[in-house]
C-alpha cells in the first residue's frame, strides 16, 4: 500500500490522457449549457437542465480523483498535499474572483460599498457567491474534498474501510443539507457539499487504476446499458414519476439513496465514450476545451452578460456559444502571452524573488484571514439586523416595467435592497415576441425575498398584452414551483397591466394569492398627450393618451367624472378585485401646475382607489413631490421612493 507514495524529490512527466480530457470538455460544455438554460420555459430545456445536473459535477469531482496521490506521513508529505496541490487552487479562487468582481462592478454598476462586502463574501465562500462568481462553490468544495479524500486514501490502509468511512461523509453530507451553520442558512465554503465529493472523489480514485484493465467489449456493454439507464430515467422524469434533483450549491438534494447511485453510474458512461473517442483518435477542439476547462469555469458567467447587449442575442443558446468561446479566447491569448520572451524573464525574476514573496505574503495571508473573520462576524451582525427590521420570507415578488421601458429600470428598485441582503433577484423572465416565456434562474425556495424582474422585448405591445404575459408567468410559477402567493410591483404601463391581472384572474382560486401590490404612476383613467416620439398615433393604444391638466375631478368616493375606455373596461371588473391584498399607490407631482408627474395627471393615479379599496385590505396613497415625483424618476435611483417601497413590501 506504499507503492505510490508520493516521492517529493522525484519530479514527474505527467503523460495527458486523451479521454480524461474529453470528460472534462463534455463536463464543461454541460456546466455552460446548464447556466445558459437554467429554467428557461419549456419542458424539454427543464428535463435536460435537471439531466445535466444529475451528472456534471459529480464528473468533475470523480476526475479530481484520478490523480491523487498518497502522501507521506512526513513534513514532505504535508508540504506536497498543502504547497503543491491545495496552494495553486487557493490563489487560483481568490485572484479570478477579485478579478471578476472588479468586472461585475464596472459592467453592472454596483457600489463600491457593495464590491468590497463582495469581497468579504469571497471569502466566506458558498452560496453567498452568486452572479459572476456563482460557480466559485465549486472550487472552495474541490480543494476540502481534495484535502480530505488524500487524508483518506493516505492514512486508512484498508479500501473498504476506505469507502465505508466515504459512504457515511456522503450521508452526512446529505442530512445537513435541511441543517444552518450558526442560525445561518449558508455553510462557509460550502463545506457540507465536500462531504459528498469526498465520495465521488474516492470513486475516481479506484476507478482511474482499475479503467483500463476492464475488457472494452464489457464496457460497451456497460456503456449501452447505462445510456437506456439514462434515457429511462429521463422519460421517468419527464412524465413526472421521478422526483430526482442535484442541485449541489444549493444543497437541494431530493433523494439521498438516488444521489448515491445514478450519478457515477451516468460518470462512467461518460468515461467509456470518451474512451472510444480516444481510440479514433486526438480531437484537438475537445483536447483544447479539456485542457482549458478551469477558465471556461471561471469566466462563463461573466461573459454571458456579453449577450445581454443586445436583444437578439439575449438567449439561452448566444449564451452557450458566448460562454464558451469567450473564455475559450481568452485561454488562446493567455497561452500565446506565456509562449512570449517577457512572460519566460517575468518567470525567472519571479523565482529569484520568492523567498521576498514568502515573507511578504505570510503577513498579507494572516491579514486577510483576520479580515474574512471581521467581515464574518459584521455580515452575522449585519444579517441579525435585517432579520429584525425585515421579514425573511420566500414569497417572490414580481416587478413590471412599463411602456417602453426595460427591466433595467427595475433593478434600480432593488438595487440598495440587494446590496443589503434584503432581497435576492433570482429570476428574470422575458416574454418574446411571439409570446413564449425565456426564464433565467429559479426559485431556491431560500427565505431570501425572491426577485422576479419581468421584461417584455416588445415593449410597447401595450397594457393589455402586459396583463396577459403576466398572467401566463404567475400560472408558470404556480404550476413549476407550487408557489402559494406573491408580490408585485407595476410603473405606469406595468402598474395597469398588475390592476387589469387582478380585475380578470385575481380571484382565479386555482392561481397564487396577491399578497402586496405596490404601483407607481398607472394611468388608470388617461395619460398626457405630450406628443412624445415613442407615443402610438394610431390604432387602440393611441387612444390612452387622451388626457389633459385639470380636465377631470374626483368625488369623495374617488369616482372619476370624466370615465376613459380604460377605466371603464377596469371598472367593469371591479366586483373581481381579490380580497385580503394590500394596496400602495405611489405618485408624483411636479408642482408645475399641471397636477401630474408630466405625463399621467394626480385624478388618473388617484382613480385606483374607487376600483380596489371597498375590496383590498388595506389602501395607501403615497406622493412623491417635486423633480422626484416627475414620471419616470419616480422609479430610476428614486431614495425615497425605494425606502418606501422595501418598507412596505418587507419591512415588519
Amino acid at each position: 500500500m506504499t507503492t505510490d507514495t508520493i516521492d517529493t524529490n522525484k519530479p514527474k512527466l505527467n503523460k495527458r490522457i486523451l479521454w480524461a480530457d474529453y470528460a472534462k470538455c463534455f463536463g464543461i460544455i454541460a456546466v455552460v449549457t446548464g447556466h445558459a438554460i437554467n429554467d428557461v420555459a419549456g419542458k424539454g430545456l427543464d428535463v435536460t437542465y435537471n439531466a445535466i445536473y444529475w451528472w456534471h459535477m459529480p464528473l468533475f469531482f470523480m476526475i479530481g480523483g484520478f490523480f491523487l496521490k498518497k502522501i507521506s506521513h512526513d513534513f514532505k508529505g504535508w508540504s506536497y498535499l498543502l504547497g503543491h496541490r491545495i496552494k495553486p487552487l487557493v490563489i487560483a479562487y481568490f485572484l479570478n474572483g477579485a478579478i471578476l468582481i472588479i468586472l461585475s462592478h464596472f459592467f453592472r454598476q454596483q457600489s463600491w460599498a457593495y464590491t468590497f462586502s463582495y469581497f468579504g463574501r469571497l471569502i466566506y465562500g458558498g452560496s453567498t457567491l452568486d452572479d459572476y462568481l456563482s460557480v466559485f462553490w465549486y472550487m472552495t468544495t474541490y480543494m476540502l474534498a481534495i484535502f480530505m479524500t488524500t487524508l483518506l486514501i493516505s492514512f486508512i490502509k484498508k479500501i473498504w474501510l476506505q469507502f465505508a468511512i466515504a459512504i457515511g461523509s456522503f450521508a452526512l453530507g446529505v442530512a445537513l443539507q435541511n441543517v444552518t451553520f450558526f442560525g445561518s442558512t449558508d455553510f462557509p465554503w460550502d463545506a457540507q457539499i465536500s462531504l459528498l465529493a469526498v465520495f465521488w472523489m474516492l470513486l475516481g480514485y479506484y476507478t482511474f487504476k482499475i479503467f483500463p484493465k476492464i475488457n472494452w467489449r464489457a464496457k460497451q456493454v456497460f456503456a449501452g446499458i447505462g445510456v437506456l439507464f439514462f434515457v429511462s430515467l429521463l422519460y421517468l422524469y419527464a412524465t413526472g414519476n421521478l422526483d430526482f434533483v442535484l442541485w449541489l450549491k444549493s444543497s437541494n438534494i431530493h433523494n439521498g439513496l438516488q444521489a448515491f447511485i445514478i450519478p457515477p453510474i451516468l460518470c462512467l458512461v461518460v468515461f467509456i465514450i470518451c474512451e472510444g473517442l480516444e481510440r479514433l483518435g486526438n480531437f484537438a477542439p475537445l483536447t483544447f476545451i479539456g485542457k482549458n476547462t478551469d477558465i471556461i469555469m471561471f469566466y462563463h458567467r461573466a461573459a454571458f452578460d456579453l449577450t445581454t447587449l443586445s436583444v437578439f442575442t439575449n438567449n439561452w443558446y448566444f449564451r452557450i456559444i458566448i460562454g464558451l468561446t469567450a473564455p475559450i479566447l481568452l485561454a488562446w491569448l493567455l497561452r500565446r502571452f506565456k509562449d512570449t520572451e517577457f512572460y519566460f524573464k517575468w518567470q525567472q525574476r519571479a523565482e529569484e524573488k520568492k523567498a521576498d514573496r514568502v515573507k511578504i505574503g505570510l503577513p498579507v495571508t494572516i491579514g486577510l484571514s483576520a479580515l474574512g473573520v471581521v467581515w464574518a462576524f459584521s455580515s452575522y451582525q449585519q444579517q441579525s439586523q435585517t432579520s429584525k427590521n425585515y421579514i425573511m420570507s420566500t414569497t417572490p415578488t414580481i416587478f413590471m416595467h412599463g411602456w417602453s421601458s426595460s427591466l433595467r429600470a427595475e433593478q434600480s428598485f432593488i438595487k440598495i435592497g440587494t446590496e443589503q441582503n434584503i432581497v435576492t433577484e433570482e429570476m428574470v423572465i422575458h416574454v418574446t415576441r411571439n409570446n413564449k416565456l425565456q426564464v433565467q434562474g429559479r426559485l431556491t425556495g431560500n427565505n431570501d425575498n425572491p426577485v422576479i424582474l419581468v421584461q417584455f422585448d416588445n415593449n410597447r405591445v401595450g397594457e393589455l398584452r402586459y396583463a396577459q404575459g403576466l398572467h401566463r408567468i404567475v400560472a408558470y410559477l404556480k404550476n413549476r414551483y407550487n408557489i402559494k402567493n406573491f408580490n408585485v410591483v407595476g410603473h405606469s404601463m406595468g402598474a395597469y397591466a398588475w390592476v387589469y391581472y387582478n380585475m380578470y384572474w385575481g380571484a382565479d382560486p386555482n392561481l397564487p394569492r396577491l399578497n402586496k401590490m405596490v404601483v407607481l404612476a398607472g394611468p388608470y383613467n388617461g395619460i398626457l398627450d405630450k406628443g412624445h416620439a415613442n407615443q402610438p398615433t394610431s390604432g387602440n393604444l393611441a387612444n390612452l393618451w387622451d388626457d389633459a391638466p385639470h380636465e377631470n375631478s374626483l368625488n369623495k368616493a374617488g369616482r372619476p367624472k370624466i370615465i376613459h375606455e380604460e377605466y371603464q373596461t377596469l371598472l367593469e371588473r371591479k366586483p373581481n378585485f381579490p380580497t385580503n391584498t394590500r394596496v400602495l399607490n405611489i405618485y408624483g407631482d411636479l408642482k408645475d401646475g399641471t397636477a401630474s408627474d408630466g405625463l399621467v395627471t394626480i385624478q388618473s393615479v388617484k382613480s385606483l382607489r374607487y376600483l380596489v379599496s371597498d375590496r383590498a385590505r388595506s389602501y395607501q396613497e403615497f406622493e412623491v413631490k417635486g423633480e422626484g415625483g416627475q414620471h419616470s424618476r419616480l422609479h430610476i435611483n428614486n431614495p425615497v421612493v425605494n425606502d418606501k417601497l422595501t418598507d412596505y413590501l418587507w419591512g415588519k
